[in-house]
Formats: C-alpha cells, structure tokens, sequence
C-alpha cells in the first residue's frame, strides 16, 4: 500500500466497497488542482506509473523531479460508472471554464452525505473501509467520545455535530482535553474545547456545548480509528475516556 510515505494502491478491502469514484491530482508545491478523472480500484493511482508526453505527465514529471508529491484525493466514491462519468464532466467544465476566476464556494453545510461519500485523501479512503482498531489503552489525553450518527444526520457539519449539545458530568468537563467525534465507530475528528457553556433543554435539563478549534492533524494516533472497546447498542452517545487519570467511567 505504501512506498516510503506515498501511497501506491488501495487495500482489497478498500476496492470492494469503494465502487467508482471520481478523483483529482493536487500539486503539493502550490496546492493546485491540475487533473480530474474518474475510474474504479487503484485507477487513481495509475498516472504516476504512466510514460507518456501528455502535459498531465509532464506535470506529473515535474513535481517528482522537484521532491515534491502528487496529492491524491477522492471527490466523491460510492458511484454508478454513468454518475462518475456525469460529474468527472462537471467538475472539469467547472475548473477549466475561462468565465469565472479565484472562484471559492462560500458554502455552509457540506454536500449530501459529504462524511460518508464526500472529499478524501487516499489515505482517509483507506482508512474508512480498513481502520485500524483503537484500544483504551492507547489514548494517553482525558478525551470526550461524541457519537455523531444522529446529529450529523441534521446539520452535515461534522463540527456543529460534535459540539452540542450533551448531557455530561459537570465534574469532568473540565479535565477534557480532547474532543473525538466518532461517526459509524470511527472517529472522524478531533478538536480542542477552549470554552464551554449550558443551556437548558426543553425538559429544565443543563446541556454542555463547546467552542474550540479542529486539532484532527496534531494526532494521528486517534484520527480515523476503529473504536473497538464500544459496547454493541450502546445508548449513551458520549463516552468519557481518561488517560491521565484512573477514571475511566462512562
């Protein structure tokens, strides 16, 4: 799967869900999008392999020869070979159009079943359909488990999902560290809280949310892993986790 720290080719696991999937290839030198394409199994990872004098390889060529990397990442999986074929040709009469330049979306939410199906690295592909297992061992940091399977339904913003509003222990909020929002048993971000607050549900009950920012890239360690010591049908969507502390109670 992987050649140093470049990934060459999707697991098997990875290309039986997969399905087809539209693509493109990012310039890691300037962060520019220079191809769109579309394909199933390891098509995505097929340009790098090629020999031929297209401007697309001499691109390719390039930014190799420079040490640089061709950034791979998965606009959309989970297609018909039909729809992959309609927005491959969407997508480039969006980005080569000369009508329109500097063009950046403004929008809010995230596109349908963005979390599920939406943009991703190769590398977050691969962990979706093959995520390693977490233990409880392994988490070193006071973390707070938010199950979003419900919540994310409403707003499609992993963020606002995870943020409120919950009913927790008024005295762990404080020794929380870290933040996971856990989609589908896999924990799909992590933030830092910097402030909290309540508000009062409908039923006279205080309800904890936070404010705080996305720190998912400062640990590997706990992005998109499998969390394998849930309890099948557990109700509770939170789950306290201490690692700096013997209080491990949920």
């Amino acid at each position: 799967k992987y050649r140093g720290e470049s990934m060459f080719e999707f697991s098997k696991a990875t290309i039986e869900n997969i399905g087809y999937y539209v693509y493109c290839l990012i310039d890691s030198r300037d962060k520019t999008i220079f191809y769109i394409g579309k394909g199933c199994g390891n098509r995505v990872f097929a340009h790098e392999q090629e020999i031929a004098e297209k401007e697309k390889n001499k691109r390719i060529f390039d930014i190799q020869s420079a040490g640089a990397d061709v950034e791979k990442y998965i606009i959309r999986h989970g297609l018909t070979e039909i729809e992959s074929f309609h927005l491959e040709a969407a997508l480039i009469d969006i980005f080569s159009s000369q009508t329109w330049s500097n063009r950046q979306l403004l929008n809010i939410m995230g596109g349908y079943h963005s979390l599920d199906n939406g943009l991703k690295s190769v590398s977050e592909i691969e962990a979706f359909y093959c995520a390693e297992d977490i233990t409880k061992d392994e988490i070193t940091h006071n973390v707070l488990i938010v199950n979003i399977n419900n919540t994310y339904q409403k707003s499609q913003d992993v963020y606002e999902a995870t943020r409120k509003s919950w009913l927790l222990n008024t005295n762990k909020v404080n020794d929380i560290e870290l933040v996971i929002s856990e989609y589908k048993g896999i924990f799909r971000a992590i933030y830092q809280p910097e402030t909290w607050k309540t508000e009062i549900d409908e039923k006279g009950r205080s309800r904890w949310l936070f404010e705080g920012i996305d720190v998912s890239k400062d640990y590997p360690q706990y992005l998109n892993k499998n969390n394998s010591f849930k309890k099948r049908g557990m109700a509770n969507p939170v789950c306290y986790v201490f690692g700096n502390k013997k209080d491990n109670t949920n």
